[in-house]
């Protein structure tokens, strides 16, 4: 049974919401006031700008294609597709940003200039990209609103995903992802005169005809899309003003969050139902504030409807402070879902683990324990082909009450410039040294659970033994491969791992994880 797209609390009941989303657009005039204090639950499921495109060869799309996209979603915890409509460029015949299929010839191989400084090894897939938009839009298909018309027919709600500030490709002078607006103004950059990394080439916010810039492709999304929610993300990519003009910056940019609400305000209007304003931001409050996106301020003045918290991309976030966010934004009506990257890394530069269902599975029930109202899944093109269980899993504590799942020791991956929240990991240990490791891992294991907790640990000196020894709680662990334990060892809430080097020379811990286990998974 899919859940509702929205539980409401207050003077709106769950039925009289279900009501609503059945009987079309008369219903939805509904009172706007009273759903813009809903509760949105379910699967957030944001679809990228560009994987509809790449997935079939170049030229051969067919309209066929967008709906699959949908279809694999329906019957499922997915309550929202999120179908993002731009990066630098758009995916759809836009008037007022350049779609990304402009200037691209099929007649032309790959060192055609549409195709700027890629090496030639990137140029296939950009290929499939930018001809498959051109297929569609030649024959009239708008990708985007096909999307949208299909999630309201397989009873998904649908949301179109605006990001705020893409900047692939940066480190190339010329790029087919590049927007002619981003090409022609490199004075409209962060620092125009550096490059350390991606972010410096981030468009600075802090300057109007940037602003002016966003604001048109809200207003053409508004007027174009009949849509239940929009979403502005921020986290694509998210340093949007100099080090140092983030305070004086989130002033103006509160400003232009007014103006984008007033926007959406209008739309409503034209298309006769209540559309959800949802920003995307960075997890910690503290580091969204500090980067220029005062959410809190915005949910306060009534700006935004509700409110997405996410790392960048680097890693996948075990703890992730909803419950922080949830008393910052009391008695503003506004709620908070908590978002899941597909990359999950112990520290910065450290391999990537395998992104398992197990881990995924763990991520989603310490959302949820934390007070999050669904789950937000960014980059997960897999779920449908790969992992459909998961489609039925991972925003419900109930459905995750009885499957393994695992908890990673990762990192904050968005700081604010000069303020690194530094990693817990990795951390050298000499003899007899120790060290905690806490996890949150929502409500205590049901009965029959047991637990394990993995270690990746290195010798101080090449082919020497480690000896370590590990507590959950400060019960014992059984030490072999992995170290085990009683499920009786987990607690509600924060787990703590206290590792010890038990050897005589030092150990690294560059990776912690805690799973739980069950007999018949």
């Amino acid at each position: 049974m899919r859940q509702p797209v929205m539980m409401l609390v207050g003077a709106l009941a769950v039925s009289g919401l279900l009501a609503w989303l059945a009987a079309g657009d008369v219903a939805r005039a509904a009172d706007a006031e009273t759903l813009r204090k809903a509760g949105i639950g379910g699967i957030l499921y944001n679809e990228d700008d560009s994987h509809r495109f790449v997935l079939d060869p170049a030229g051969q799309m067919k309209p066929e294609r967008l709906d699959a996209l949908v279809d694999e979603l329906a019957d499922s915890q997915v309550t929202a597709m999120l179908v993002c409509c731009c990066a630098k460029k758009t995916n759809f015949p836009s008037t007022s940003w350049e779609p990304h299929c402009e200037g691209f010839d099929p007649a032309k191989d790959n060192t055609q200039p549409f195709f700027g400084d890629a090496k030639p090894e990137q140029c296939n897939g950009v290929r499939r990209w930018a001809h498959n938009l051109r297929v569609m839009l030649e024959s009239g298909v708008d990708p985007t609103g096909r999307m949208l018309d299909r999630c309201r027919q397989r009873g998904i709600s649908p949301w179109v995903s605006i990001r705020m500030n893409d900047v692939h490709d940066a480190n190339l002078r010329r790029s087919a992802l590049h927007s002619r607006f981003w090409t022609e103004h490199p004075e409209y950059w962060r620092y125009p005169d550096r490059f350390g990394a991606w972010n410096d080439r981030c468009l600075n916010y802090a300057l109007k005809p940037v602003r002016d810039h966003a604001m048109a492709l809200v207003r053409e999304v508004c007027d174009r899309y009949d849509m239940d929610g929009l979403e502005l993300d921020w986290n694509r990519f998210p340093l949007h003003f100099r080090e140092g003009e983030e305070a004086e910056g989130a002033k103006v940019l509160t400003e232009w969050m007014a103006e984008a609400r007033q926007v959406v305000r209008a739309a409503e209007k034209k298309w006769k139902h209540p559309i959800l304003l949802v920003a995307r931001v960075p997890a910690r409050p503290e580091v969204a504030v500090d980067t220029g996106l005062d959410a809190v301020t915005w949910a306060k003045r009534g700006l935004i409807d509700h409110l997405v918290v996410a790392p960048f991309w680097t890693t996948m976030d075990y703890d992730v402070p909803v419950e922080r966010w949830l008393e910052l934004l009391e008695g503003t009506g506004v709620g908070v879902t908590a978002g899941l990257e597909i990359r999950i890394a112990p520290y910065p530069g450290a391999k990537t683990l395998p992104s398992t269902p197990e881990r995924r599975r763990g991520a989603a029930m310490a959302a949820l324990g934390r007070g999050s109202q669904g789950i937000y899944l960014f980059n997960y093109f897999d779920l449908g082909s790969r992992y459909p269980e998961l489609l039925q899993e991972l925003s419900s504590v109930e459905a995750l009450r009885g499957k393994d799942r695992d908890y990673v020791v990762t990192f904050v991956d968005i700081n604010v410039p000069g303020k690194r929240i530094p990693p817990a990991l990795p951390k050298k240990l000499g003899p007899g040294e120790s060290a905690e490791f806490r996890l949150f891992i929502g409500p205590e294991p049901i009965e029959g659970a047991r637990g394990e907790v993995h270690l990746g640990l290195a010798a101080g000196e090449p082919n020497e033994p480690t000896a370590a020894e590990v507590l959950v709680n400060d019960q014992p662990t059984t030490a072999g491969e992995v170290f085990s334990f009683a499920g009786s060892a987990f607690r509600d809430g924060h787990n703590v791992i206290r590792v010890r080097n038990g050897g005589a020379s030092a150990i690294t811990v560059r990776s912690v994880e805690l799973c739980v286990r069950f007999p018949s998974n």
